[in-house]
């Protein structure tokens, strides 16, 4: 079982204060874990940020990231060096303190060598919320230097490319060059600005309600949609394209726990307490008949596996997203006991 190019991504905090209607974490918000770093926390998410098997460090929370700005800054500077981040996030802040945000990151990232692309979220969901847009002072703060340590691309929480297209296009109207939009695959899009150009990402609305258009993309479509981006089946893990192997794909959470994505409710130890290393987490993927199962078998064929298929296509309407269908099917143990079976 070859695994590379694995995905790290840490959670840093549960609170938020926006109240998007979709979220999948807004029971946990009441909560307001935030994580803090102990020593051996330090050790571990150095030792697993520095592996030059890592394809990028993702930054965000089950809450807004930018409540726990100091944790974001304590891992930039466990870097070094040659370290692609993340930072996802609605960008909430007014535009000075934001800007203020965005110089500090810039600074570390430039004494340590490393990239970090800003990821702000751009759907309906979260814009509707956001007093203090950011998406256009990004812009233009992006434009207005050279390209360096830190960029700027969007995101959706949603494949309603309609309403984030639009939303985009208007908030770059002002800046310098016309901005168009540029289609670039069955999930992707390119804003286009003068000579520069932003990606676009959508994934598929988790716990569609009624308000979901029904043109929007099923599981299956999504899962499609993925594969045509991807040149193979979907699996589990931290997707590379053809013909590269895909990696792991490890969450740590704001209290330190650790587990696969989409399969959080197997707990892996906690970064406080334990010991990890990226060739620990491989072999506790290929030893486990479960985890070895979701990395390697396309996910529709996984699933095909479990016997009652009618309670499998009604969880999958329910959540609309494979990582999220193995959280609930994980909720029924006889389900995972036929997905792990021989």
């Amino acid at each position: 079982m070859e695994l590379s190019g694995h995905l790290l991504y840490i959670d840093i905090t549960q609170i938020c204060g926006i109240g998007c209607s979709f979220c999948m974490y807004a029971d946990r918000h009441s909560l307001g874990a935030q994580l803090e770093l102990s020593e051996q926390g330090r050790h571990n998410l150095a030792r697993l940020i520095n592996h030059p098997s890592v394809k990028r460090v993702s930054i965000s929370g089950e809450g807004e990231p930018l409540n726990n700005v100091a944790a974001f800054h304590a891992i930039l500077g466990l870097s070094r060096g040659g370290v692609a981040f993340e930072f996802i996030t609605s960008g909430f802040l007014p535009h000075d303190r934001l800007n203020r945000f965005y110089d500090k990151t810039e600074a570390i990232l430039q004494a340590h060598g490393d990239t970090c692309n800003i990821r702000l979220s751009s759907d309906s969901y979260h814009v509707e919320k956001i007093r203090h847009r950011p998406h256009g002072a990004s812009l233009r703060r992006a434009l207005a230097a050279a390209q360096g340590a830190l960029s700027f691309s969007f995101r959706s929480v949603d494949t309603d490319r309609a309403f984030t297209r639009g939303y985009l296009l208007r908030e770059a109207a002002d800046c310098p060059g016309k901005p168009r939009i540029v289609e670039a695959g069955p999930l992707a899009d390119q804003l286009v600005v003068g000579d520069r150009t932003f990606a676009i990402d959508y994934k598929n609305h988790v716990h569609p309600g009624a308000e979901v258009a029904t043109e929007r993309l099923d599981l299956h479509a999504y899962i499609a949609a993925i594969e045509a981006r991807t040149g193979k089946r979907f699996t589990l893990g931290s997707l590379n394209p053809a013909p590269l192997h895909n990696g792991l794909d490890v969450t740590v959470k704001p209290d330190g726990a650790v587990a696969l994505y989409g399969i959080e409710y197997l707990a892996l130890g906690n970064i406080h307490a334990d010991s990890f290393s990226w060739e620990a987490l491989a072999g506790r993927v290929a030893g486990d008949p479960l985890l070895h199962r979701l990395h390697t078998t396309p996910f529709l064929d996984a699933i095909a596996r479990i016997d009652d298929q009618d309670a499998v296509r009604a969880l999958a309407s329910t959540v609309n997203n494979p990582y999220w269908l193995v959280k609930e099917i994980a909720k029924h143990p006889g389900m995972m006991q036929q997905l792990a079976a021989k």
